[in-house]
């Protein structure tokens, strides 16, 4: 019998792996109009970027994409938030060269400043 708490990573893993999947087949059609406005309405506006597969299959795959995009955290802050996740939420632990790419992503996109940076645009 699969336990809970055991299904978790594994479904975690096969949406980042669905992720990746996506952005490939984009990547091939990148010059169709269509799959470009199929890419944003997926990723739900996060900009494009190193990084962003892997943030959208890892979180998107327990909650809501949504919940990181309205964040502002510092770097220091989104490594607790994934220690949180791994520790108390049974997320996959990421490998180092992918938890960087996490990291590295979350601090430009969605840090401290980025309501500066978004109001700035308006």
């Amino acid at each position: 019998m699969i336990r809970f708490a055991t299904g978790v990573p594994a479904i975690a893993a096969a949406f980042g792996l669905l992720a990746f999947g996506l952005h490939a087949a984009a990547e091939e059609n990148s010059d169709s109009r269509i799959e470009d406005e199929q890419e944003r309405a997926l990723f739900r506006g996060m900009p494009q970027d190193e990084g962003r597969r892997e943030v959208f299959g890892f979180c998107a795959s327990c909650h809501s994409i949504d919940l990181v995009l309205q964040q502002g955290l510092s770097r220091a802050v989104w490594e607790e938030v994934l220690a949180d996740m791994v520790n108390e939420h049974q997320m996959v632990p990421l490998q180092p060269e992918i938890r960087g790419k996490v990291l590295q992503y979350l601090e430009k996109h969605y840090g401290p400043d980025r309501r500066a940076r978004k109001n700035k645009d308006e």
